[in-house]
C-alpha cells in the first residue's frame, strides 16, 4: 500500500492559522462535555466548488444522474477571488471540488492561482477524462497542491461499469501524463493520489491497482469504500468482501456499520461553499438543503457563527440520527477510506 503524508500543508501554515486551528480543537471539545455549540475560530478546511456540472452520469452521484434541484452553473475568478479572500486568515486547505467534475470549468488554472495567492493549499479531486495535453500545460503554470485521480476499473467493462459516459483508456491518459510531469520535475510539489471505490464488480482487481500505483510513481493509493442509498444499490455495488463495505445489509435494511455518537466534528472544523456562493455545513449536503446565507453578501466568519449553522449544531448534537444526510456519513466511524 502507497500512503504517504502531504507534507506540503506544512508550507501554508502561519502563527494565525496553527492558533486558528488550536482554538477549534478546543471550542470543540468544550461543545462536546457541555453538549452545546461553542465555536471559536473558522474552519481550517473548506470546499469551494468550481462547478456542479459533470461530464459523468454515475449512478450513485446526485449530480452525474441530475438529480440536484439547485442551480446547475460555474464560479467565475471575480466572484472566488471574494470567497478566497474570506477565508485565509483562518483556512489552509482548500478543496476545489464537491459536485461535479472540477475541470468543466475552463477557469480552474485561474481559480488555483487565485487561491495560491491567498496561500491556501489547493487539492482537486478529478475523474481525469478531461486533462488533455493542453490544458495540463495550462495546468503546470500553477499547479494544484494536490490531484486525486478517480478510476475505479482497470479496464473498459470494468471501468464503465459506474463511470457511465467515460473510458479508461481518457482517464488513465489523464493520469499518466501527470505522472511523466511529475517525473520530469514539473510537478514537484504536487501529490498526486490514485483513488480506487471498491465495488462487487472492481474488488478482484485490487491487488493491481496497488501495483500499478507502484508502477506510475503516485504519492499514495486509496481504496474507499463506496457510498449508496438503496437497497438495491447495495445488493448490485457492495463488494463481498466486508471490509471494503461501509454498510450493513440484512432484514432490518441498509445501515452504517459503527456507532453513531451525537457529534461531528467536520461541523467545527470544515465548510462547503457553493459555486455561487452558499454556505453549506459539510460535502453530504450535496443538494445544499441547509444553507447558512451566502458569502458574497455576508463575510464568511459572521456566517459561520450565525444562528441557523449554530441551530443545526445544536440539533446534531442532540440527535444526530433525525438528520437524513447525516444517518449515511462516515464521520467518526472510521470506515470511509481504508
Amino acid at each position: 500500500m502507497i500512503k504517504r503524508f502531504e507534507w506540503g500543508i506544512f508550507r501554508y501554515l502561519t502563527f494565525g492559522r496553527i492558533l486558528n486551528a488550536a482554538l477549534v480543537l478546543t471550542s470543540y471539545q468544550i461543545s462536546r462535555l457541555i453538549r452545546r455549540p461553542v465555536v471559536w475560530g473558522g474552519p481550517w478546511s473548506v470546499s469551494l466548488e468550481p462547478t456542479n456540472h459533470c461530464n459523468l452520469k454515475c449512478p450513485e452521484c446526485p449530480s452525474g444522474l441530475g438529480e440536484l434541484t439547485r442551480p446547475l452553473g460555474l464560479v467565475r475568478p471575480d466572484a472566488f477571488k471574494l470567497y478566497a479572500g474570506s477565508l485565509k486568515k483562518h483556512a489552509f486547505y482548500v478543496q476545489l471540488f464537491f459536485q461535479g467534475e472540477p475541470f468543466v470549468n475552463t477557469y480552474l488554472p485561474e481559480l488555483i492561482r487565485i487561491a495560491h495567492q491567498s496561500r491556501l493549499y489547493v487539492a482537486i479531486s478529478t475523474n481525469g477524462i478531461l486533462l488533455t495535453p493542453d490544458r495540463i500545460e495550462a495546468l503546470l503554470k500553477d499547479p494544484p497542491d494536490k490531484l486525486i485521480f478517480s478510476i475505479d476499473g482497470l479496464d473498459e467493462e470494468t471501468y464503465r461499469n459506474y463511470r457511465i459516459g467515460g473510458t479508461f483508456s481518457a482517464a488513465f491518459s489523464g493520469l499518466s501524463e501527470i505522472m511523466k510531469h511529475k517525473k520530469a520535475g514539473r510537478l514537484p510539489h504536487t501529490f498526486v493520489e490514485f483513488q480506487f471505490i471498491v465495488m462487487k464488480q472492481n474488488e478482484h482487481q485490487i491487488p493491481e491497482v496497488l501495483k500499478l500505483g507502484k508502477r506510475l510513481g503516485v504519492n499514495k493509493v486509496t481504496l474507499k469504500t463506496m457510498q449508496v442509498y438503496s437497497t438495491a444499490s447495495a445488493e448490485y455495488f457492495l463488494p463481498q468482501n466486508e471490509k471494503y463495505r461501509r454498510y450493513s445489509l440484512d432484514a432490518s435494511g441498509l445501515r452504517i456499520k459503527g456507532t453513531f455518537k451525537n457529534d461531528c466534528f467536520a461541523l467545527w472544523r470544515s465548510a462547503v461553499i457553493t459555486w455561487d456562493g452558499n454556505a453549506v455545513p459539510c460535502c453530504f449536503d450535496k443538494d445544499a438543503r441547509f444553507v447558512f446565507g451566502n458569502v458574497s453578501q455576508t463575510p464568511f466568519l459572521t456566517l459561520w457563527k450565525n444562528s441557523a449553522w449554530q441551530t443545526f449544531r445544536q440539533d446534531l448534537m442532540m440527535d444526530r440520527s433525525r438528520l437524513e444526510m447525516c444517518r449515511n456519513c462516515t464521520e467518526g466511524v472510521r470506515i470511509n477510506i481504508v
